[in-house]
């Protein structure tokens, strides 16, 4: 009998590849497409229909899980302490890139982690559009469909491709980072911003960039895409040095190996 873990993650791989497909044929009319807090802020009625396929479908299997999700993140009580036992908490984001999904249609992903406790367990990303999916299981290594992945060799800044997914609140918005990471900006070979945080994520994973900075980011966003950059030999913390937190939203700082991570740290975010 399979374990529980891997029941998971091949139940979760069968949702996301459901969950995608009809995301993938979706036709968007401009009536489906709302405001949250602002006209940069959106959702779509295939974000929150996309999130509730999710829900249904992994409660109805493990009722005892705990699901927090971008879109009803408090529905019905559920949240990470209400994972009963030994049961798991399930982070879901049914479009990651919404905007990209709306105004390009390119960009944007369903991305699925799973925690026991603290502990990850496995991470979906998928990347809609290319029909790639991005996962890892804890110990097992990353990859992209049936690629292995891993993160570059670079560590000469000068070589570094920078990622961030809101170059606004990166480089132009005040905080006390913006100064370093404006020098890093000059430092690093070159700057890219993709949209979406755990494309991103999977793109330092996968070698095909160096560092990713997001200031905005919440459980939903990363906590899939950072196992994935974790078993493919990256790291990731919050961009105040501490470890980024499970539960929590937080400005971020990742790179394809600890040594890096720590150096980008010190050098342009420690004392800035």
């Amino acid at each position: 009998m399979k374990n529980f873990a891997q029941e998971r993650f091949d139940h979760a791989q069968e949702l996301i590849y459901q969950a995608g497909k009809v995301l993938y044929q979706a036709k968007l009319e401009q009536s489906a497409i709302s405001e949250k807090s602002g006209h940069q802020d959106l959702v779509t009625r295939w974000d929150q229909q996309t999130e509730q396929f999710l829900r249904r479908s992994i409660l109805a299997a493990y009722p005892d899980d705990a699901i927090v999700g971008e879109e009803y993140s408090s529905m019905g009580g559920e949240s990470a302490a209400m994972a009963v036992n030994n049961s798991c908490t399930w982070y879901i984001d049914p479009i990651d890139g919404t905007t990209n999904f709306i105004n390009q249609h390119r960009h944007y992903a369903i991305s699925i982690g799973c925690y026991q406790a603290e502990e990850p367990l496995f991470g979906l990303v998928l990347d809609v559009e290319q029909q790639e999916l991005y996962w890892a299981c804890r110990g097992e290594g990353a990859f992209c469909n049936e690629t292995q992945l891993h993160t570059s060799q670079r560590e000469q800044i000068s070589q570094l491709l920078l990622n961030t997914p809101g170059v606004l609140y990166t480089f132009l918005k005040p905080h006390s980072c913006r100064d370093g990471l404006i020098r890093l900006a000059h430092d690093v070979r070159g700057v890219r911003s993709m949209g979406s945080v755990a494309l991103e994520l999977c793109a330092v994973a996968a070698g095909e960039s160096d560092l990713l900075v997001a200031m905005r980011s919440s459980p939903w966003d990363h906590n899939a895409a950072r196992i994935i950059l974790n078993e493919a030999g990256g790291s990731i913390c919050a961009l105040s040095g501490q470890p980024l937190p499970l539960d929590s939203a937080s400005p971020i700082l990742a790179a394809n190996s600890q040594s890096l991570l720590q150096k980008i740290w010190r050098e342009y975010c420690q004392g800035e």
